[in-house]
């Protein structure tokens, strides 16, 4: 065993004179603890909130999105705009793209109108490929309809904002007006379920409906729509998967294996603003980061101070003994650095603790109207946590390094009279 650590395990951190736990070790302890209890609440809120976010603009928007060169916006006023999912499409599709899950969607503006009121939004279509995971986790009420039936092709899914406003109910009825070609198209729907995302820019505008539905409206073979949407992707693949499937369908084009030429848009450029504002929230969490640390780091640089001057006796003893200054930094940061580990155990704890409280039972609301949440999300990542306990033990000890060049300045003539 090295002499430093030797020495440091013999050393008390006791007080001399009153043989309690002097207060400057209790504060360095209750210091180096809450600053990793905060540390880590603010890594798993981010990384919660980040998560949740994205999942909520990924449910309503498709990772990828295909759709015809000429397609802008909602509602087009001929077929021309409509991208066809023909068999060369598809297999485009699938050979750029072999694990994606895709679906063919149809967006169609329309009116919601009762006996006092009405409410303009975005009728979504889906195929029978599509999968409602999402929908289905936010629902309050109600049920998804089996669209791959004919006798379901007249129910919808609202939004609880959109129920709110015309005051509907599962079960009720409802005009829908649609224009079409400068015509107008009527159509009764019955409210078979209820939504609620809190996520408000798409709550108070999409309603779900069937994909046949929406194609006869607007006359359309039943490999019609608006786009064609691709799911099952990993965060970093989304990207990279877009441009090669672009690529795919612009060789395709030019190897006149495909007629039309098609758009291929990503979520991150759709949802641009959502993930720009959400990339702002990592330079929120580094200056927090930052901030604690430099705290953390003063608590830590005046208590290896006190334990110095507690112990100028034992110093001089060790010098006239024959140890060295750096040997004697050695033996008060390996001290010091005990205090550390301690309060990062006790911090660490306490973190981990209350994210799994607030991850199962939700005990901290959020206002959703502000936040897009009704409680504070947390996602634990154990590789994060431990890169945050290796960074603080590192930084600790670098920072303790200057403190203990006191030692050097004691001399042993002195000190051991020192009291």
């Amino acid at each position: 065993m090295k002499f430093e650590f030797f020495v440091a395990q013999r050393l008390r951190l006791k007080n001399s004179s009153t043989g309690g736990t002097s207060p400057s070790i209790i504060i360095a302890i209750a210091g180096i603890a809450i600053a990793i209890v905060i540390m880590i609440i603010a890594i798993v809120v981010i990384l919660g909130f980040k998560h949740e976010i994205r999942e909520k603009i990924m449910g309503f928007d498709a990772q990828i999105t295909v759709t015809s060169n000429e397609a802008v916006g909602f509602g087009y006023n001929n077929t021309n705009n409509y991208i066809i999912f023909d068999d060369s499409l598809k297999n485009i599709i699938s050979s750029a793209c072999p694990t994606a899950e895709v679906s063919l969607s149809l967006k169609q503006p329309g009116i919601l109108k009762t006996d006092d009121n009405f409410l303009g939004v975005v009728f979504k279509g889906l195929d029978s490929n599509h999968k409602w995971e999402f929908i289905s986790d936010n629902l309050i009420s109600g049920n998804i309809p089996n669209y791959a039936c004919d006798t379901t092709h007249n129910q919808i899914i609202v939004s609880k904002t959109m129920s709110k406003l015309l005051k509907l109910d599962v079960g009720s009825k409802i005009y829908a007006y649609f224009i079409k070609d400068g015509n107008v198209k009527t159509r009764r729907f019955e409210i078979a379920a209820i939504y609620e995302s809190h996520f408000n820019d798409y709550d108070k505008l999409i309603a779900f409906s069937s994909l046949p539905t929406l194609q006869k409206i607007n006359d359309l073979p039943s490999d019609g729509g608006s786009c064609i949407e691709l799911r099952g992707f990993k965060p970093d693949d989304i990207i990279p998967s877009s441009s090669a499937l672009q690529d795919s369908i612009v060789e395709a084009c030019y190897s006149q294996k495909l007629n039309n030429l098609c758009n291929v848009t990503n979520v991150y450029h759709t949802g641009a603003f959502y993930f720009t504002w959400l990339d702002l929230l990592d330079t929120n969490v580094v200056v927090i980061l930052i901030l604690i640390a430099l705290v953390a780091g003063f608590t830590l640089v005046s208590c290896m101070f006190i334990i110095i001057l507690e112990r100028v006796n034992t110093i001089g003893i060790l010098k006239a003994l024959g140890a060295t200054n750096a040997q004697i930094r050695g033996i008060f940061i390996t001290l010091t650095e005990r205090l550390v580990i301690i309060g990062m155990l006790i911090g660490n704890f306490i973190g981990i603790t209350l994210t799994i409280l607030q991850e199962k039972f939700h005990l901290i609301p959020l206002n959703p109207d502000a936040y897009y949440l009704n409680y504070v999300p947390v996602e634990l990542n154990w590789a994060h946590i431990l890169y945050l306990n290796l960074g603080v033990l590192v930084l600790t000890t670098l920072i303790l390094v200057i403190p203990s060049q006191l030692v050097s300045t004691i001399s042993p003539a002195k000190t051991i009279k020192y009291e």
